[in-house]
């Protein structure tokens, strides 16, 4: 069977962030994570100073997932070594504020082909954005695999290249995953995201609690509604944060 790695970026050193981004991780990709179907392996990247290392750790190890920690002194985007398996192997990205629907890595899985590179894609989810779920259809870039067997260490690009230069496969129509938007989220939500508000999400396949969820991002902010309120909203956060060290 091929291995169906899922890689997260979790790794925090200030005591306020990295408390309050576990406290909406075990609400949302940990959760989903102990709820897929079929488990994937999941490598996340932790730092080896963060004040909370062993609460992280122990609530990635709830999941009953097999679970690698990656040591390492900052937070890449790109250009980390994720200490993949060699040979063939799905790899899918979330971050850990991400949710994902409980057949995810199941279809995913089914979805990969033998042979060949392929780029699998779920176009459908949601954006939870200030108390209320929208649907969006968003082709190429949301919540990517790669299936691959001559990279090493895939997803290292932005996802709309890979839509663009590898062959494409539609895992589901179905909505695959919650995009959570919060104050400590590193982009914005722009109006394009959420045109289409909604009363409820599929909650038989995406089984979380919104409301344990709007609880724990609480205290990260209100979420931007662009990127100039965006960076509008750091400038005055760091500020603060700054002026707070010399009280």
């Amino acid at each position: 069977m091929i291995p169906h790695v899922m890689i997260i970026q979790s790794a925090y050193t200030d005591p306020r962030l990295s408390e309050r981004r576990l406290e909406i991780t075990k609400h949302t990709c940990v959760n989903s994570l102990w709820f897929q179907i079929q488990k994937p392996v999941v490598h996340v990247a932790v730092n080896p100073n963060d004040p909370f290392l062993a609460e992280r750790e122990a609530a990635f190890r709830s999941t009953n997932c097999e679970v690698k920690f990656l040591y390492r002194d900052s937070w890449k985007l790109y250009g980390e070594d994720w200490e993949l398996p060699e040979g063939r192997k799905i790899v899918s990205r979330m971050d850990d504020d991400d949710v994902i629907a409980e057949d995810f890595c199941f279809l995913t899985r089914n979805a990969a082909p033998e042979s060949g590179e392929m780029n699998l894609i779920w176009p459908k989810g949601y954006v939870y954005w200030r108390q209320t779920p929208f649907l969006l259809t968003h082709k190429g870039i949301q919540f990517v695999t790669l299936v691959t067997d001559e990279m090493k260490d895939p997803h290292q690009e932005q996802h709309w290249q890979y839509h663009k230069r590898w062959p494409t496969r539609t895992v589901s129509y179905a909505p695959g995953w919650i995009w959570i938007r919060h104050g400590d989220a590193a982009s914005s939500t722009l109006p394009r995201y959420r045109t289409k508000a909604l009363k409820a999400i599929d909650s038989k396949r995406i089984p979380v609690n919104l409301r344990a969820i709007l609880r724990a991002i609480e205290d990260s902010g209100t979420a931007s509604a662009n990127y100039v309120e965006h960076r509008n909203h750091n400038q005055i956060k760091y500020v603060l944060e700054e002026n707070a060290k010399h009280d």
